[in-house]
């Protein structure tokens, strides 16, 4: 990109740390607030009980046939977030911190059109390789998450591959409505 006269400096970013459990605070929230309505009356999937069984059987048997078990997860973390007493102590907090967040990224934008990180900290795993542990996969999304929470569009394009085989790639964040020129950077990038 330089050779090409591109202007590329590496820019610091100091709530990195913070992305990851903003992301899973906010968002396990949100899956907590909006599942809740997938009982499995008016919405979603419906579990197949006999007639004698009540309404409560039915919502239990549904959401434990309907949810997978990281949905679940999920649902159960955003539950706690959003109790009382723990509301401000998370979730407010992590608002800010997505705040912060956006503000921080748009001073990145006031001066460069790109911004480009790693899509993960490591090249892909095998399938099924850390799919047990769930604090790892969480942890894996550390770059991905940003553009989630700042709001802005962003691509992961496999531009390499590490010496065990696996494709690793570059992510690109451009700033808001500007996805036209993020597809056409792409475009460029991967045809070179």
């Amino acid at each position: 990109m330089k050779a090409e006269g591109h202007v590329v400096e590496p820019v610091n970013f100091e709530l990195l740390d913070h992305i990851v459990p903003a992301y899973y605070v906010l968002t396990t929230a949100e899956a907590s607030s909006n599942l809740s309505r997938y009982d499995g009356v008016k919405f979603g999937y419906r579990a197949n009980i006999g007639s004698d069984a009540d309404i409560h059987d039915l919502y239990k048997q549904t959401r434990s046939e309907g949810f997978g078990w990281e949905v679940k997860r999920r649902i159960m973390l955003g539950t706690f977030v959003l109790s009382a007493g723990y509301f401000d102590a998370y979730f407010t907090r992590a608002q800010k911190v997505r705040k912060l967040l956006y503000n921080q990224t748009q001073l990145i934008f006031n001066e460069f059109d790109y911004i480009f990180m790693p899509t993960t900290p490591a090249p892909a795993y095998k399938m099924g390789e850390i799919s047990a542990d769930p604090i790892s996969m969480y942890l894996a999304d550390i770059y991905t998450v940003m553009a989630n929470l700042v709001g802005v569009p962003a691509i992961s394009l496999p531009l390499f591959r590490h010496s065990t085989g696996m494709a690793f790639g570059v992510q690109v964040l451009s700033n808001r409505s500007d996805e036209l020129s993020l597809l056409r950077l792409s475009d460029e990038l991967l045809n070179r």
